[in-house]
C-alpha cells in the first residue's frame, strides 16, 4: 500500500530498537498532546518507551521530549522493572523479555498526569519461512527499477491473529511510512500463505541483504497502525488529526495532559536472504 501524505508534522517510531530510528509522518494540527510509545518484545535486546509532545507545524527542530517521568512496568508473575531514563525522554526495559500469554502493564507518572497501558503478548501467527524477490522495471506502482521481496509462510489456525513486517536493507531498518506492512488472517486462516508481497519504498539491488522480521500485534496494535494508515491515505478536508488514532495509553487522573500512542508487546521472528 502506497501511503500519501496529510498536513502537520508528528514523529512516529515504527521500530524500538533504539531512540534513533524514526520516521517523519505528516499529520493535521493537533494541541499539545502526550505521546507514548513502545514495546516488549523477546527479543534479547533492550526495548525502551519514549515520550514527547506533538509539535505544531510550523516548529522548528525535533520533538519536545518528556524528561524525569516514573516509568514502571510489571506482569502478572510479580516480576516489576523500574524503567532508566537512558537519553533525555527515552527509557529503557533492561531486565523484562516478553513471554506470550503474560499481559504486561505499563504505569507512567509526569508532571503532567498519570496514565497506564495494558497488552497482552499474542501468539506469532504467521512467520515467513523463504524469502523471494521479482525484478521490476520503474514503473506507476513500482518507484524504481530493482528486487522487491515476497514472503512465504504457515498461518497457524484459528482467527483473530495480527501482524507487522519489518524489513531491514542491509541491516538498516525501512522506516518510512509506506514500508509500514500489516497484516491479519481474516481470510486466510490456517493456511500456507505464498507469494505474499511487501511494501517498500524502493527496490533492492543484487548483492544487497534483507532481513523481514515478524511481530504479533494485539488486535488493538493493528488497529492503531491501520488509523495511522487511513489518516496518511485521508489527506482531504476530512481528515483525522493522527491524535485520534485509537491507543491504548489512558488516563488514570482526570486533569492529566491528552494522551496518544501505543505501548504493544510483541513475539518477534525474522529471516534473512541475500540477493545475488
Amino acid at each position: 500500500m502506497k501511503l500519501f501524505k496529510a498536513i502537520g508534522i508528528l514523529l512516529i517510531t515504527v521500530s524500538l530498537y533504539s531512540c534513533e530510528d524514526v520516521v517523519d509522518v505528516n499529520i493535521a494540527n493537533a494541541n499539545h498532546v502526550l505521546v507514548v510509545e513502545g514495546s516488549l518484545t523477546n527479543l534479547r535486546e533492550n526495548q525502551y518507551v519514549k515520550l514527547y509532545y506533538t509539535i505544531p507545524v510550523l516548529a522548528d527542530g525535533g520533538y519536545e521530549v518528556v524528561t524525569k517521568a516514573l516509568i514502571t512496568l510489571k506482569d502478572n508473575h510479580n516480576n516489576v522493572e523500574i524503567l532508566k531514563e537512558s537519553t533525555p525522554g527515552c527509557y529503557q526495559i533492561s531486565t523484562m523479555k516478553g513471554r506470550e500469554g503474560r499481559t504486561y502493564t505499563l504505569d507512567i507518572k509526569t508532571t503532567d498526569g498519570i496514565y497506564e497501558a495494558i497488552s497482552t503478548m499474542p501468539r506469532l501467527t504467521m512467520t515467513p519461512d523463504t524469502i523471494q524477490f521479482k525484478y521490476e522495471t520503474k514503473s506507476i506502482i513500482y518507484p524504481d527499477e530493482g528486487y522487491y521481496p515476497i514472503i512465504n509462510g504457515k498461518e497457524l489456525e484459528g482467527v483473530g491473529d495480527f501482524s507487522q513486517f519489518k524489513i531491514f536493507k542491509n541491516n538498516k531498518f525501512l522506516n518510512k511510512a509506506n514500508e509500514i506492512n500489516l497484516f491479519k488472517d481474516e481470510y486466510v486462516d490456517g493456511k500456507y500463505i505464498s507469494n505474499y508481497e511487501l511494501d517498500i519504498d524502493s527496490g533492492f539491488v543484487s548483492g544487497d541483504l534483507i532481513r523481514v522480521e515478524a511481530w504479533s500485534l494485539t488486535e488493538d496494535n493493528y488497529i492503531f497502525w491501520d488509523d495511522i494508515q487511513t489518516q496518511l491515505n485521508n489527506s482531504g478536508i476530512f481528515a483525522i488529526p493522527l491524535p485520534s488514532a485509537r491507543s491504548n495509553i489512558i488516563k488514570i487522573t482526570q486533569d492529566s495532559r491528552d494522551v496518544t500512542g501505543f505501548f504493544g508487546t510483541s513475539m518477534v521472528k525474522s529471516v534473512q536472504k541475500l540477493i545475488p
